[in-house]
């Protein structure tokens, strides 16, 4: 029997919860895209109910379908032209009224909706009781009330839908406006059906009308009569004499009018004896004096907890992958009879290449969990607002800094992000700033090279080179802004959702879906571009010396480049040229260029595959033990003294770094890997986003001028303070 399939659309404004909701319902089988033709996110999952296979579809968040912005015009599109089975609209509970504009937007589209009744909870706490029963009467659409963050109500919003499908029926209620214009609307659909009635055919009959009066038709691919165009001329100037206002404000109006009776109907506050903790915790935090150095001291946290809470578990999958994956596959290629060249091939550029990069997801995962806590705390909205002040000397405004925050997980996003910025020279100044912002594809190479160089430093190090990005970006657009830009700050307005304390579920999953896209990128991406490197370090057949190689070869044509900066072997201009692919493939290059180099000079003996799985068994449990400590010595419970960081198990990839590297050439290194050329997928972003390869060209000069002149000052700085 063949499963039935329910296309639903959820739909809503930002911040209501809408991407935790459909996280609730689909878990980490959540897939993340782009929307076809354009750059915005897009998420989907399907998961099996009672059944039916529902294919959840998330629009990207709008306030109204005005076909105004990108993100509208997307939503727009797909419910037009999809035609989903079911709409679920998802609402802010405590912000009902102005969620219920989206709302009459989409029963005007005559779409079978469902309304998630979303923060259900919080709405409660604020003494705000809503008669979800009247709302449904009003509507005629169903109602449930959720939590996403806590997982209330998605069972039954999910029967809702199944339901609404079910019963094949549209919305019954028609919200009417004021009695003459809707004589002027139905008059205009009579005139259509004589005119074109293909039009009619083709799109919903009041959404169609409402959109030719207040112009949004781009969703039209029909072309529209002159007749036509000439009636709706007609209209307008007649609702203009009629009520002394723009027709498109009028429909605004009237649309608000519908709400403002349903909201008075349907929503009672009570009042509550609780102190306003958003208001409280606002007047620290967004402090005109304290709020920069307390978001300061909030990154160094975030780094410390990163950094100490993941450190055992990098030892430990280090140790997994020496001592266990690396003798297990070597074995059984062994016994297999496979020839040296293929176990060369899987050692080097399979295991040596993406294995390094695998050590340090824990170090990602701990990551993307804070910064999931923050995101879902609302602390990172007030970032962008205490940034405003600041960026506005740059000619730029806090919704600038938006997208620079995103630049922080990946570049990529971030330059797709600055659509959203009206300014084109805010737009272009911003794209140019986002590739100084440290994404977490470098945060696997300072770990590895911390681990080694900065034991007890870690954070200090991290903490400086995220500044340092900042600040170099801040130098290049103040500079960019003076001489060419001249761009002109313009006010920004930003919702700040309320401090919630997300659950321990919420910030796991979300952390694991980030680290999970990481995993996948690690498989194909990583890996293929080790097997390419693997090859140009064997090429031409027979080589004996990987420095002879025509990887060997064209590295030691720029190394002399980086000679100034203190790092200037070959090896190290080749890690970097990789570098160009994905930043991550640093270390994975270092892997194969120095594993065929150590595999050499010792040959082990055969592991007890056995012993080193039990080994690892108590290795995880140790680590866990070892993370709880330091989580409690990091809270002030316990007093917990380090232990030997030499004593640690010690990779072969680790003594050689640690042979080719000073401390000062690796905070070098480090410098020029945060500031240099971003990946391949941000030039491709910046050329895709701002449409010039002018652009694109000055970006890439710019990122390479500025990381070779800072790694300059840095390593003479550093030798001047040595000497």
């Amino acid at each position: 029997m063949k499963t039935k399939t329910i296309k639903v659309a959820v739909a809503g404004n930002p911040n209501t919860g809408k991407t935790t909701l459909i996280n609730a319902i689909a878990g980490t089988s959540l897939h993340v895209g782009n929307w076809p033709g354009v750059t915005i996110e897009k998420k989907e999952a399907k998961i099996s109910y009672k059944g039916y296979e529902i294919h959840l579809v998330d629009l990207p968040g709008t306030y109204s379908l005005s076909n105004d912005t990108a993100e509208e015009k997307i939503a727009v599109e797909f419910l037009i032209k999809e035609r989903p089975d079911v709409v679920i609209d998802v609402v802010d509970s405590t912000n009902l009224e102005r969620n219920l504009y989206l709302t009459v937007q989409l029963l005007e589209l005559e779409l079978p909706v469902v309304i998630a009744l979303n923060m259900w909870d919080e709405a409660q706490a604020k003494g705000i009781e809503i008669d979800y029963k009247k709302l449904e009467q009003l509507l005629c659409v169903k109602a449930v009330p959720t939590s996403a963050v806590k997982g209330e109500g998605i069972r039954e919003l999910l029967d809702a839908v199944v339901e609404i499908y079910e019963r094949k029926e549209k919305p019954r209620c028609v919200l009417h406006f004021e009695d003459e214009l809707e004589r002027e609307i139905r008059d205009i659909i009579s005139q259509i059906e004589k005119i074109q009635p293909i039009l009619l055919d083709a799109y919903p009959k009041r959404y169609l009308v409402l959109s030719l009066i207040e112009g949004n038709t781009s969703f039209i691919e029909v072309p529209i009569s002159k007749e036509l165009s000439q009636i709706i001329e007609q209209f307008r100037e007649k609702v203009k004499k009629l009520y002394h206002k723009d027709p498109v404000t009028i429909i605004v109006e009237e649309r608000y009018s519908i709400i403002i009776s349903i909201y008075e109907q349907v929503v009672k506050k009570h009042p509550v004896k609780s102190v306003d903790i958003t208001f409280l915790l606002d007047r620290v935090f967004l402090h005109k004096i304290l709020g920069l150095p307390i978001f300061f001291l909030m990154m160094w946290l975030l780094f410390e907890f990163t950094f100490e809470l993941s450190s055992p578990y990098v030892d430990w999958l280090d140790s997994v992958l020496s001592s266990l994956v690396a003798p297990a596959v070597s074995q059984l290629m062994e016994s297999a009879g496979a020839s040296p060249w293929l176990q060369s091939f899987v050692a080097e550029g399979v295991i040596g290449g993406v294995g390094f990069v695998l050590v340090f997801v824990p170090v990602l995962f701990f990551l993307y969990a804070f910064m999931a806590f923050l995101e879902g705390s609302g602390y990172m909205a007030r970032a962008a607002f205490l940034m405003d002040r600041f960026m506005s000397v740059l000619g730029l405004s806090g919704k600038s800094f938006i997208p620079m925050i995103i630049g922080f997980g990946c570049n990529v996003p971030a330059v797709y992000a600055t659509r959203t910025l009206e300014n084109p020279k805010e737009k272009i100044l911003t794209v140019l700033m986002i590739p100084f912002m440290s994404c977490g594809a470098r945060l696997t190479v300072y770990a590895f090279f911390v681990t080694i160089f900065f034991t007890q430093h870690q954070t200090a190090v991290i903490m400086f080179l995220y500044l340092l990005g900042i600040t170099v970006a801040v130098i290049v657009a103040f500079v960019l802004q003076k001489l060419y830009f001249k761009t002109q700050s313009y006010p920004f307005i930003l919702e700040l959702p309320p401090y919630r304390l997300p659950t321990v579920r919420f910030v796991l999953r979300n952390a694991w879906i980030k680290t999970k896209a990481f995993l996948y990128e690690a498989g194909t991406f990583i890996l293929a571009t080790s097997i390419v490197i693997w090859f140009l370090l064997h090429f031409p057949a027979g080589v004996k010396k990987t420095e002879d190689s025509l990887f060997g070869q064209i590295s030691k044509a720029i190394a002399p480049v980086f000679e100034p900066l203190g790092f200037g072997s070959w090896q190290a201009a080749g890690a970097l040229m990789s570098g160009f692919v994905a930043k991550e493939v640093v270390i994975a290059t270092m892997g194969n260029i120095y594993a065929g180099e150590v595999i050499e000079e010792s040959e082990q003996e055969k592991a007890d595959l056995k012993q080193e799985l039990i080994n690892a068994g108590k290795g995880f449990i140790d680590a866990n033990i070892e993370a709880g400590k330091k989580l409690l010595t990091l809270f002030g419970v316990l007093s917990f003294e380090k232990e030997q960081e030499e004593e640690e198990a010690e990779s072969s990839l680790i003594n050689a770094v640690r042979d080719a590297f000073t401390p000062l050439t690796a905070l070098s290194f480090l410098v020029f890997l945060l500031l240099y050329t971003p990946c391949m997928a941000t030039v491709f972003a910046i050329k895709q986003e701002l449409n010039s390869w002018k652009w694109t060209g000055i970006s890439i000069a710019i990122s390479f001028s500025s990381a070779w002149i800072v790694a300059f000052a840095v390593y003479n700085a550093g030798k001047l303070l040595l000497s």
